[in-house]
């Protein structure tokens, strides 16, 4: 009977063992990578994950390829954190943290080719995130603020969407002891296990609850862009501002011309930095969904740093 279980045990073992290296080599799934879970970087309730440098991940979009993080663990080419460098921090949703893409061509990435060929001090950082609304940005901002001292910061915005500062007592009192590392026993079996094994993190990615796929349908909704509220926008953007005064920009890349007429009026009477261009249209964005594609992405690079140059008397 003690035979028969060694030899079930070690099957079942060597089971394991086959299908982690066809799921983790053959297949290339990647492990988690995940660093640590932080809670508090946004206004909603769950974590946002801190990633470790080079982890890999999965393109959510078309065959799948496996892509890398960048040295910081970031989305994005590597970023020199050499004495001199003055880090550009560019912020929003899935629309800049670009999971679709090679790490080369994502609009940072255009970003930081372009800024090396004016002033190669200037460093590009990723710090977009899934679902990431402007007040989440303003969260996420505050985190790494601390970490990474911004030079200037810029806020993409893809949609008007900006009530979740709501959610939360005191929204725009920030302070670096608001995010909480998660050191609960279930976060660090869940750590373990994932950043470990592709089969486990395969498995665990289908039980466990998620936050969403982060793909972005075309919009239905009806709305009447001249008496739409864009007033949780508007505090949004001048508490960015009265934070950051002078090192903030703001650019739209809707396209909605009212809307964006409505935001520039807003921020040119408060003084803020703002500019727009209609990037969001179809042979911009991925077949069956919003996000930018390739060119898009360039489009938008491109964008990003003239209105960089344009606000910092840069020449072009």
């Amino acid at each position: 009977m003690i035979k028969k279980l060694i030899v079930i045990s070690l099957a079942f073992i060597f089971a394991l063992i086959l299908v982690e290296l066809i799921v983790g080599n053959i297949l290339g799934f990647p492990k988690y990578g995940v660093k640590e879970k932080l809670i508090g970087m946004r206004s909603s309730k769950g974590h946002q994950n801190i990633y470790e440098p080079y982890s890999k991940y999965w393109s959510s979009y078309g065959n799948y390829e496996t892509y890398k993080r960048n040295n910081l663990g970031l989305p994005g080419i590597d970023v020199d954190t050499g004495q001199e460098s003055k880090y550009v921090c560019i912020l929003g949703s899935s629309f800049v943290e670009d999971s679709y893409l090679n790490p080369a061509s994502m609009s940072t990435s255009v970003l930081q080719d372009l800024l090396n060929k004016e002033n190669r001090k200037y460093k590009v950082l990723n710090l977009g995130y899934n679902g990431c609304d402007p007040y989440d940005s303003y969260r996420r901002i505050g985190y790494y603020e601390y970490i990474y001292k911004p030079e200037s910061v810029v806020l993409v915005l893809n949609s008007y969407i900006a009530g979740s500062y709501k959610l939360t007592d005191h929204p725009f009192e920030v302070t670096q002891n608001d995010f909480i590392k998660d050191n609960s026993i279930k976060t660090k079996i869940n750590l373990l296990l994932k950043n470990n094994s592709s089969l486990a993190r395969l498995l665990l990615t289908f039980i466990q609850e998620t936050r969403g796929t982060g793909v972005v349908l075309p919009e239905d909704e009806k709305i009447d862009e001249y008496t739409l509220d864009l007033s949780d926008l508007q505090l949004c953007l001048n508490e960015f501002n009265k934070k950051y005064r002078n090192r903030f920009i703001c650019v739209s890349i809707m396209n909605n011309e009212i809307i964006n007429r409505r935001i520039k009026d807003y921020c040119d009477t408060n003084k803020i930095k703002f500019s727009y261009s209609n990037i969001m249209i179809p042979e911009n964005q991925i077949i069956g969904d919003r996000h930018l594609n390739e060119k898009g992405n360039i489009e938008l690079g491109k964008f990003i740093f003239n209105s960089f140059c344009k606000y910092n008397n840069l020449t072009q």
